[in-house]
């Protein structure tokens, strides 16, 4: 929040009876109401009432993240993390948030990959956090861009300049409330004209918002109809899991430096088809094709008649496979 800390003592207040609560539940209603900078001034004034209050120090935060006061937001987010005030994942949703909306993407990986190396990561976080570390490190690779003011998730969620900035909208969805944009939302998974990426996300998005409802997916090539709660993690897919164990039986012992890169490349994949799967359903063929594409990834000479007759896959199948998988190596990396 961009405001002289003399405009603030300017403000002081003489407090009566319930004026805090009063304060705040007037803060909650301009954030509903997208009234960002007197949510602020409201809830600025309650916090000050009570700085041990954590639901009004979060409340707080948010209306400081809406208001696009991010540098003050990133400060005070900081300082509740350290301090433990509030809900720890929620506060540091809300960090990661702020870090990206001022292009800190070495930070959101750096504070990330310290969680999963502690283990300190709860399943229903793992899969929004590896999002968040995959978007990063493209933004990364791809060169960070000019930092942009003020740029709110109401403003153009489904027209980015680019990839990344969709994707950043709209995965920002995950702790906001998604019916204003929910027919949007069904409307881009119906959509083949979408870029899979996001339809990946908004799916996320539904599943963490415990969607119900039967919602159409068109992607790539394959249609279906599917209810997001139900939908399983990305990488959790039974092939996937599958196609992982197969490989993980050739190349644990033998290869581990290669096992690991397929990994990340299947996961990108899986990323990508999501909620659908490789067809056909063939895990040891999948496992053949990306033995040859760590073949590829090395520029090694290989024989596709001796991978499909090592796994006990047809050779057509497996020419067929390596080069569907090709093509989502070509979408999936790097996001442009």
């Amino acid at each position: 929040m961009k405001r002289e800390q003399t405009d603030r003592d300017s403000e002081k207040i003489i407090p009566f009876p319930d004026l805090k609560q009063r304060l705040y539940e007037k803060g909650i209603a301009r954030l509903e109401a997208h009234d960002f900078h007197e949510a602020v001034a409201l809830l600025y004034q309650a916090r000050e009432m009570d700085l041990d209050d954590a639901q009004i120090a979060v409340a707080f935060l948010v209306a400081l993240y809406e208001n696009g006061d991010y540098e003050e937001a990133k400060l005070i987010a900081n300082e509740y993390l350290h301090e433990g005030i509030g809900d720890y994942y929620e506060i540091l949703d809300i960090y990661l948030m702020i870090l990206i909306q001022i292009n800190e993407h070495k930070q959101v990986i750096q504070t990330l990959d310290v969680l999963f190396e502690e283990r300190e990561v709860p399943p229903d976080k793992a899969e929004h956090f590896q999002t968040l570390i995959q978007l990063s490190r493209k933004v990364i690779a791809n060169g960070t861009p000019e930092r942009k003011e003020n740029v709110l998730v109401e403003e153009g969620i489904f027209n980015g300049r680019n990839l990344h900035e969709q994707a950043i909208k709209l995965g920002s969805l995950v702790d906001k409330n998604i019916q204003p944009y929910l027919d949007s939302l069904v409307g881009m998974l119906a959509d083949k004209r979408s870029h899979p990426f996001l339809q990946t996300i908004v799916l996320n998005v539904l599943r963490e918002h415990g969607i119900e409802k039967e919602i159409v997916v068109k992607k790539l090539e394959f249609d279906g109809v599917f209810i997001p709660i139900n939908l399983p993690l990305v990488h959790n897919t039974p092939q996937l899991k599958e196609v992982l164990t197969e490989l993980e039986s050739q190349l644990e012992n033998n290869n581990p430096v290669l096992l690991e890169q397929i990994k990340e490349m299947s996961y990108r994949h899986a990323f990508i088809l999501y909620p659908f799967e490789s067809s056909p359903s063939h895990p040891r063929l999948w496992a053949a094709a990306y033995r040859g594409m760590g073949y590829e990834m090395y520029g090694e000479e290989w024989s596709k008649e001796k991978v499909a007759e090592k796994y006990g896959v047809d050779v057509m199948e497996l020419d067929r496979a390596v080069s569907f998988l090709l093509n989502l190596e070509e979408i999936s990396s790097p996001i442009e």
